[in-house]
């Protein structure tokens, strides 16, 4: 990973679980900036610092929890550029000198910056970090300087959608401590060229490899309604408990703005070879919801969007 880029990363424990994930920036030649999931920092701080003591104590790296000396901030959405702009300042933000997975350093209005070119929202995106002192002011001059593009401030909800119609997992969500990074069709974030990593013999194992682990999917009720979150779903018969056979589950559901309609992700056993199956979900009423199996990717699959 070369100085000024950055890339998307995995965090898996000894067992092969995926505990975490986000965005790993090469600061230098021996330095590096781990994001991670909101409120993780402190606890892949720990994972870390546990392994460099117990495993690799003769190794002379040092890891440093810096969360509370940044404000970071998103900017987000097709005008975030002008935006920025209209604060002034010498960096150049246009996609020639600033692309999508790269961070740069400089001034943005009055405000020392550190800007990385990185989405989860699928949009055209700009993470800026200044001195956690001057967060404050940063803010109030960016709704400033935002106001003549309409400029509005969005919470969690609207980025837990935004995040699904582009089929970005959630840890907590997609993940429940059982999930490995194959299972979530993330095997192209794994390096190939590593010989170990930690959690790779594990995910090695047979059971870790069956074909008939439950997959992650896209899902759309026939209807356009929104599933119930959490649900299951059932295959007829009943299994050698009498219990009701279950073929995966919801693990994200939202109504979508942007399409009109219900979207929801889950797991599903071989979900990805059953692609255009309908699925059944039970409802507490004793009735039921049918879906069908889509792609995780419901919005702008080529990422048309982010890379402008």
């Amino acid at each position: 990973l070369p100085v000024g880029k950055c890339r998307y990363g995995l965090m898996c424990t000894e067992n092969g679980f995926l505990t975490d994930d986000g965005v790993v920036a090469r600061m230098s030649d021996d330095t590096w900036l781990c994001h991670t999931t909101t409120g993780g920092a402190e606890r892949i701080h720990a994972h870390m610092e546990e392994w460099l003591q117990t495993e690799w104590w003769d190794w002379k790296v040092y890891v440093a929890n810096v969360t509370e000396q940044y404000a970071q901030i998103g900017v987000v959405g097709p005008k975030a550029r002008e935006v920025l702009q209209a604060l002034g300042g010498d960096m150049d933000l246009s996609k020639e000198a600033l692309p999508f997975m790269q961070w740069a350093d400089g001034r943005i209005g009055d405000f020392d910056a550190r800007v990385f070119r990185i989405s989860f929202s699928g949009e055209l995106s700009y993470e800026i970090a200044v001195p956690a002192s001057q967060g404050l002011a940063f803010w109030q001059a960016l709704l400033e300087a935002g106001k003549p593009h309409g400029i509005t401030p969005y919470g969690t909800e609207c980025l837990h959608i935004m995040r699904a119609e582009k089929g970005f997992i959630m840890i907590g969500d997609e993940t429940d401590g059982t999930v490995i990074p194959q299972d979530l069709g993330l095997n192209w974030a794994i390096s190939k060229k590593k010989d170990d990593y930690l959690g790779k013999r594990a995910q090695e194992r047979e059971h870790m490899r069956d074909p008939l682990r439950w997959k992650l999917v896209g899902l759309e009720t026939e209807d356009g309604s929104v599933l119930p979150d959490g649900v299951y779903a059932v295959e007829p018969g009943v299994n050698d408990n009498g219990q009701r056979k279950t073929e995966g589950r919801v693990t994200s559901t939202y109504h979508s703005p942007t399409l009109e309609r219900g979207i929801a992700m889950g797991l599903v056993e071989r979900g990805p070879d059953r692609m255009g199956e309908v699925l059944s979900f039970p409802t507490l009423d004793g009735g039921s919801v049918r879906a069908k199996i889509v792609s995780p990717v419901f919005y702008d699959p080529d990422g048309e969007k982010q890379n402008v």
